[in-house]
């Protein structure tokens, strides 16, 4: 006869705590998983501004947290980027050919730190 720990379930005995811990488990593990995956940007978006002609194009980019800027000099001269919102410098100076990556943590205004008059703008998309 079974013991009142123990339930029938065809030849076999199962041991409810058993059975509750492996549940339990399972709920767990899914749950962790959950919690991952919301961490984790469900797409991340590479975008290039041309350094031209003493501006920056496109002047204004709209992104998402996490998505990627390169910036490019195609002038003819050394440029840089620095950012206007945080009072502090990005990027090296970049010679002709040369670029500079940065992910986007927030919104910012952004000039050439050689040329001031040279001006850009990201703008942060909250909505994914």
């Amino acid at each position: 006869m079974n013991s009142i720990n123990e339930h029938h379930i065809g030849n076999k005995f199962v041991n409810p705590r058993l059975m509750f811990w492996v549940f339990a488990g399972a709920l767990l593990t899914l749950a962790v998983n959950n919690a991952r995956s919301d961490e984790i940007p469900s797409k991340v978006t590479h975008h290039q501004i041309e350094i031209s002609g003493f501006a920056f194009i496109p002047k204004e980019l709209t992104v998402y947290a996490g998505d990627t800027i390169t910036w490019i000099n195609k002038d003819i001269v050394p440029h840089n980027i620095f950012d206007s919102t945080h009072k502090k410098s990005i990027s090296p100076d970049l010679a002709t050919g040369e670029t500079y990556t940065f992910t986007a943590e927030s919104s910012m205004l952004y000039e050439c730190g050689l040329h001031r008059s040279m001006k850009g703008m990201l703008s942060l998309n909250n909505m994914p």
